[in-house]
């Protein structure tokens, strides 16, 4: 028997930053985005009587094999390795009982679309169901999540990713102290269409000269400066879940220029390079843009009039921007077993 699954990334349209346990846990903090489809996936296979487990990461090109759940906290190839050891220990899985994990993500790295928290969600997917382990509650599968890739492996962030890599489709996060409250957002057919046809996804040309934790972890330091800057981010998100209801596109994507406005002050999110590609789409007709993930390069989502999606794509594709091709995730984490 094998246990595989999968988990979807995310596009973060409005919120990223008030969702920093630092933040939320004094003045609250609201997110909106969505799970796409592009998928990290995990295969777990039974290696009986070897005496290790081994771990195949796709994405870094190596096998590792492992005989104990001691933490690595290595922010280059062992990344994968400690999270796999760190779901082992949550669920009482012994390495040296003989386990294949299979990794990958379809993501490109760095490309701000959490492909890490969606592969930590995959990787809990294959390993709770193994271990009849419940999935169902999905609120609290997320809090596991978070509380594995933030407290137990200690990297810096905040708390949405793991919630869309649970839920998928479009949802509506609050965070205070004591709760974090998730409320799917279910839309008919014609407006996820226009949705759809109003949204472009680019990777852009940038390599980050640091990793994203390290600018979370500034972020973080830095949080009593953010403070005003983050409470302007939170207030979007509230504006955007009404407008997106409406699916008023114009606002949508007004407001998406206001968001990106406010966290480009704050440190490490962009530079001359991330604004240049930004003004492209926005002089070839966007309405609105904002940079995906921690910042220091990615990927630029847009919000356009179905009219200007044309221009917009061959202006970015001239200036060396690759176009993310995605559809909305409805399913979020899937986990199934097969012969």
């Amino acid at each position: 028997m094998t246990v595989k699954s999968r988990a979807p990334c995310r596009i973060s349209m409005s919120g990223g930053g008030s969702d920093f346990k630092e933040f939320y846990s004094q003045h609250g903090g609201a997110v909106l985005g969505c799970g796409i489809n592009i998928y990290s996936y995990c295969s777990l296979e039974p290696l009986y009587e070897v005496g290790y487990t081994e771990i195949i990461s796709h994405d870094w090109g190596f096998s590792r094999k492992i005989n104990n759940l001691k933490l690595e906290f290595d922010s280059n190839k062992k990344n994968n390795v400690d999270i796999v050891k760190a779901v082992m220990k949550q669920c009482g899985l012994n390495p040296q009982e003989g386990y294949r994990f299979i990794l990958s993500s379809y993501a490109s790295a760095n490309s701000g679309l959490a492909g890490s928290s969606a592969l930590l969600c995959a990787i809990m997917g294959s390993i709770y169901s193994y271990a009849n382990r419940p999935i169902l509650n999905r609120a609290r599968f997320a809090r596991d999540a978070i509380n594995i890739e933030r407290d137990i492996l200690k990297r810096a962030g905040g708390s949405q990713d793991q919630i869309y890599s649970t839920v998928g489709g479009f949802s509506f996060t609050e965070f205070t102290k004591n709760e974090i409250t998730t409320c799917p957002l279910r839309f008919e057919n014609d407006l996820l269409a226009e949705l759809h046809s109003s949204m472009l996804l680019f990777e852009l040309p940038i390599q980050r000269t640091v990793s994203a934790s390290v600018i979370e972890a500034k972020k973080i330091k830095n949080m009593e400066g953010n403070v005003e800057i983050l409470k302007e981010i939170r207030e979007c998100a509230y504006a955007m879940r009404h407008n997106i209801t409406r699916g008023d596109i114009e606002a949508l994507g007004q407001l998406l220029e206001i968001n990106w406005e406010a966290k480009k002050r704050l440190e490490g999110v962009s530079n001359k390079k991330i604004d240049y590609y930004h003004d492209i789409g926005i002089k070839a007709g966007a309405i609105g843009g904002k940079l995906c993930g921690a910042g220091g390069g990615g990927s630029m989502f847009f919000i356009c009039p179905f009219e200007n999606r044309k221009n917009i794509i061959n202006k970015m594709t001239q200036a060396g921007c690759r176009q993310i091709p995605f559809d909305f995730d409805s399913m979020g984490m899937v986990a199934w077993r097969t012969q």
